[in-house]
């Protein structure tokens, strides 16, 4: 009988332990939702690996929703879209994609490095087969050809 009780309470000890700790999606929520504080806004295109890759772009706008949109130098929107953040991940993980590569099963792999007012993106495009990605494996580092596309920003002034 001693055996029993000993696991019995080995069990009971564990679930009490098990319930005491914050759960791993609370941990995540909650670093997402604070890095979307910092994430969101208006931010200024500074630079662009390869140059032109972002077209007419010359601001990108980040929302707490987590919708995003690409500006012309008149405000106007070229295109919108989507994106995904971990900052629980290293390096931290910045994915996204544009309302017209969500029909064609598109998606953009990234990361990025928020410093202030300054926020650098790198990312590979493919897409999806179900679960399987087909393009370059998400980059590690922010240089080509590691990724296919290197954006510097600087934090822009609010939007009215």
């Amino acid at each position: 009988m001693r055996p029993f009780l000993a696991v019995a309470a080995a069990f009971v000890f564990g679930i009490a332990v098990i319930a005491d700790e914050p759960r791993a999606d609370e941990v995540k929520k909650k670093a997402i939702d604070n890095a979307l504080e910092s994430f969101t806004g208006a931010w200024e295109i500074a630079s662009t690996k390869p140059q032109g890759v972002t077209k007419d772009a010359r601001k990108l706008v980040f929302r707490k929703d987590m919708t995003y949109a690409a500006l012309d130098k008149d405000g106007k929107e070229l295109w919108a879209g989507t994106f995904d953040l971990d900052p629980t991940a290293s390096p931290k993980v910045w994915d996204h994609r544009s309302h017209e590569s969500q029909k064609k099963g598109g998606d953009a792999l990234g990361i990025y490095e928020l410093d202030g007012d300054n926020l650098k993106v790198a990312c590979v495009v493919g897409t999806w087969a179900g679960k399987e990605w087909r393009g370059k494996p998400r980059p590690t580092q922010f240089r080509l050809p590691d990724a296919e596309v290197v954006i510097e920003l600087r934090r822009g002034k609010p939007i009215k």
